[in-house]
């Protein structure tokens, strides 16, 4: 009976952060909304804006068949659609977070001078880091056995068999990814400040938002290591992952926009060469 009552209490409290998740993307959405119509929506399609576009709208899919699953059913849904709904939000949510850092590893090469060393080390880094996420989500997902239960407010059910720590692999390898970002962020940061030259405020844009947003991701990734071990069945692992997916997307959409509005209300643009803009009008419709 007790463990019965940690688990639902679990997944309750799991079920009120992913809706709280929702509710933050869907604030910030709006909240940046008008920025992106007129910013990014009328500049030319390249890589970038669709990089940009489908991370910023992909979790409208997932975070809509997560809460579906957990609160719009109110019956006891099939073991299989459970499985089919939980593992696609899944994959998603990485998807999503790939994209995101893309962006953001896009940022960190232009403060470098779009360095074409630097261009390959970071291709490899992501290779190397991204891949191994991957795998061992997969190997985890392939783990868990879905269950059909009648319980209020939790219609379906995974137990990992104790192969939780697979998680805690992808964690490792995410948080070692965008340390070495924040640390390669931080550095022409420090230089600039050192040097006591005047940066135009799009520069300080350009490296503030850097550090601060990869301070806010690693802190999520260490932060989602902690109900691994703490909550029943896969509860640790899902506890604050639809947050910190939402904040993937939330600050890589960010990094663009406010590098936009800068430009815009910006007549001298002083940045990276690796931001390849003659003027203002000419940023506003760039990829970046």
């Amino acid at each position: 009976m007790s463990d019965d009552l940690a688990l639902v209490s679990a997944a309750r409290i799991n079920q009120y952060i992913t809706f709280s998740s929702a509710a933050l993307y869907l604030y910030d959405l709006l909240l940046t909304l008008g920025l992106e119509v007129d910013l990014l929506w009328p500049s030319k399609w390249t890589l970038i804006k669709v990089v940009y576009l489908l991370q910023r709208y992909l979790p409208l899919i997932d975070l809509s068949m997560i809460i579906a699953l957990n609160w719009q059913f109110g019956e006891v849904v099939d073991s299989q659609v459970c499985e089919i709904l939980w593992k696609t939000t899944n994959w998603f949510w990485f998807v999503g977070m790939t994209l995101s850092e893309g962006i953001l590893m896009r940022r960190t090469l232009a403060v470098w001078g779009n360095s074409r060393k630097l261009c390959i080390a970071l291709i490899i880094s992501a290779i190397c880091c991204i891949i191994p996420v991957y795998l061992f989500s997969g190997l985890y997902l392939e783990s868990l056995t879905f269950y059909s239960i009648s319980s209020p407010g939790l219609y379906c059910y995974a137990t990992d068999q104790g192969h939780n720590h697979i998680m805690y692999l992808c964690w490792v390898f995410l948080t070692a990814y965008d340390v070495g970002l924040l640390i390669l962020t931080a550095i022409p940061g420090f230089r600039a400040y050192k040097s006591g030259i005047r940066q135009s405020t799009l520069t300080q844009v350009l490296y503030r938002d850097g550090i601060l947003y990869y301070v806010y991701l690693v802190a999520f990734s260490v932060a989602n290591m902690f109900p691994l071990k703490k909550l029943p069945g896969d509860q640790g692992v899902s506890m604050l992952i639809s947050t910190e997916r939402v904040m993937y997307s939330v600050l890589a959409s960010h990094v663009i926009l406010h590098l936009r509005e800068q430009a815009y209300q910006t007549q001298v643009v002083d940045v990276p060469n690796s931001i390849d803009i003659d003027t203002e009008a000419e940023f506003r419709r760039s990829a970046i």
